[in-house]
């Protein structure tokens, strides 16, 4: 009885884990991508200014190059959410679903690994930036601060959806779900 009460507990915390991963990455990816709008604004602006008064923009195009990289990083865990990254689809949709999740787990925890490497680069990048003030080497030397603070935001939620879908699809394997 005490088992089961505790599975009862671990599976409770478990899904609930799921659900606050894939509802935060679901309101951040909507979030991002309207940044979209932001990049198109910016270029825009810069166009205009150009063309019709001669006066180009030192800024705008490294902008919209943070901008870019804030809207996939922040966007990667929604993406990851929906299944809308690329895979190998040639066998994948042929194969029954356990051996789809079995796929899914041995690709998520590689995933995982690489992720974590990835992500210690961006804390070990940001503390950099953060320790020397870094800036851009361009003509207008922004801080560099908010770009990779945010780009660490969204490798951070990444990490924690790989997580969730690993969840997942070994629930799947197992023949449970995660409702």
């Amino acid at each position: 009885m005490a088992d089961t009460k505790k599975q009862n507990i671990l599976y409770r915390g478990i899904t609930g884990f799921v659900h606050s991963v894939d509802s935060l990455s679901t309101r951040v990816g909507k979030f991002a991508m309207y940044l979209v709008f932001v990049m198109m604004a910016i270029l825009l602006y810069e166009s205009v200014a150009r063309l019709f008064f001669n006066r180009s923009q030192l800024w705008a195009v490294e902008m919209t190059q943070f901008v870019m990289a804030i809207y996939y990083t922040l966007g990667g865990a929604y993406v990851l959410l929906i299944g809308g990254h690329v895979r190998m689809d040639l066998l994948f949709h042929r194969w029954s679903p356990k051996n789809q999740a079995l796929s899914d787990v041995i690709t998520f925890a590689i995933s995982i690994m690489y992720m974590g490497v990835l992500w210690y680069g961006g804390y070990k990048g940001l503390a950099y930036a953060i320790k020397y003030k870094q800036v851009s080497y361009s003509s207008w030397h922004p801080s560099m601060i908010p770009v990779k603070f945010l780009i660490q935001v969204g490798l951070t939620l990444m990490f924690l959806q790989m997580i969730s879908e690993l969840i997942k699809s070994i629930a799947q394997l197992t023949g449970r779900e995660i409702k």
